[in-house]
């Protein structure tokens, strides 16, 4: 038995200085009749798709780009020439000061805390890849600034913007599938399928373009070894990243924490179960597989009543663990009959399914309408209209402008970061129940 008691009741103490959801965003901005004068942290990969995605809206300026790759950071500068370029994001910041507005952190999970806590210290307006922090405590430290700040924050949850989302969080605020009983998300793709090195691995000079020391961030130091880390090998890495569960486990989340209301709500315990590897593997590495279950507490979506919440990553085309075919960390076979029912068809490699009193939502990780089957049959109710996908960074950047809050505020993905990170820690001690 192991407990975060103490950690959720000193955070609460903190986050209680400033209200915990729904505060009002305010415009932030050195003059009404300005662009929106932004910086950028990270440039490659996904970075670069939220440079686009923000640099796209009218009213923005891209006045400053930080990358610790300087190949990647020559890159975005000629989609930008006019922006300063800096190699570290904290001298970015400082050097800039009044003369940015927002700012976006696209960067390795372990280092999105320091340079979010800095920013929003600033009175920044930000925008985070997903997720929000690395580690459980930096989580209600983010939320408690940001409201104090009153800054205007979207956390990367950009399908959240898609009507594949929408639809299944408008399903699910409708209550037509009764008070809700159990979730599951799954994603059986085999994202955290990598290369399982030799130890030790063997060290590589580090590149002349690359700052490998502002790359590590507050992360134990280890010495650098090409297209092991860097650029985007990092994220199984337990230093670096936070599991396939941290990456598409809070894409799958999101609808049904908005459809739900779940808001700052959070788990009661945590249980997982994870497949023996070798010990140097487990030891730097998040797992391959995963079979974790939350405990709700009752809430209104759920009338009252506790519920679960489980997550089953498997990946049938893993060979190299014996678990590959272990029904533990995949839904349950009946599903498939399920979405057999449903206009959908075929049960997808990733998605959700929530089940009600009614019945049940089936609901497909991208942008694939979801479907209702219903305990008693019969036709069930029309899609929900939510209006063409509206862009995840536009939103964001107009509640900058123009006041208001975006749909993935700190205000409650803290929260969601939150429960990914407790199931994280599940996954390090399986076999035991955790209490919250």
């Amino acid at each position: 038995m192991d407990t975060r008691r103490t950690f959720l009741k000193s955070a609460v103490s903190v986050a209680a200085l400033a209200p915990m959801a729904g505060f009002p965003a305010i415009v932030k901005r050195r003059n009404a009749n300005e662009l929106l004068s932004h910086a950028c942290v990270g440039t490659a990969n996904m970075a670069m798709a939220d440079l686009r995605g923000i640099m796209s809206h009218k009213d923005v300026h891209i006045t400053a780009l930080c990358d610790v790759d300087s190949n990647f950071l020559a890159a975005a500068h000629k989609l930008c020439p006019d922006a300063r370029i800096y190699r570290n994001a904290l001298e970015m910041f400082a050097a800039e000061g009044t003369r940015i507005d927002s700012v976006n952190v696209s960067t390795p999970d372990h280092t999105h805390a320091m340079y979010v806590l800095d920013a929003l210290g600033r009175g920044l307006n930000v925008y985070a890849q997903k997720p929000l922090c690395h580690d459980l405590e930096d989580c209600r430290r983010i939320e408690a600034l940001a409201a104090e700040k009153k800054a205007v924050t979207q956390m990367g949850t950009q399908i959240a913007a898609w009507e594949c989302d929408r639809q299944t969080a408008a399903y699910l605020k409708s209550g037509v599938i009764g008070e809700v009983r159990h979730v599951w998300i799954f994603s059986n793709r085999g994202g955290q399928t990598a290369v399982d090195h030799t130890w030790p691995l063997k060290e590589s000079p580090v590149p002349a373009t690359l700052d490998w020391k502002t790359w590590l961030g507050k992360a134990p130091y280890r010495p650098y070894v090409e297209k092991v880390y860097h650029p985007f090998t990092w994220r199984r890495w337990r230093d670096f990243g936070t599991s396939w569960l941290g990456d598409l486990g809070l894409h799958l989340l999101s609808p049904v924490w908005i459809g739900m209301g779940l808001d700052t709500t959070g788990p009661v315990s945590v249980f997982a179960e994870v497949p023996q590897e070798p010990a140097e593997i487990r030891r730097q590495y998040w797992p391959r597989m995963s079979h974790i279950v939350w405990t709700m507490p009752g809430i209104k979506a759920s009338g009252g009543k506790p519920f679960k919440i489980e997550w089953c990553d498997g990946n049938l085309a893993d060979e190299k663990i014996k678990a590959a075919t272990d029904p533990r960390y995949f839904p349950p076979a009946q599903f498939r009959e399920l979405f057999a029912k449903s206009p959908i068809g075929e049960q997808p490699f990733q998605g959700r399914v929530v089940e009600g009193t009614e019945g049940w939502l089936l609901s497909v990780h991208y942008n694939q309408s979801p479907a209702v089957v219903l305990r008693k049959g019969g036709k069930p109710p029309p899609l929900p209209h939510v209006g063409p996908a509206p862009s995840h960074w536009h939103e964001w950047v107009n509640c900058c402008l123009q006041g208001g809050t975006p749909t993935s505020s700190f205000a409650w993905a803290g929260r969601l970061t939150e429960m990914v990170l407790l199931g994280n820690m599940a996954m390090l001690k399986p076999g035991n129940q955790i209490t919250v």
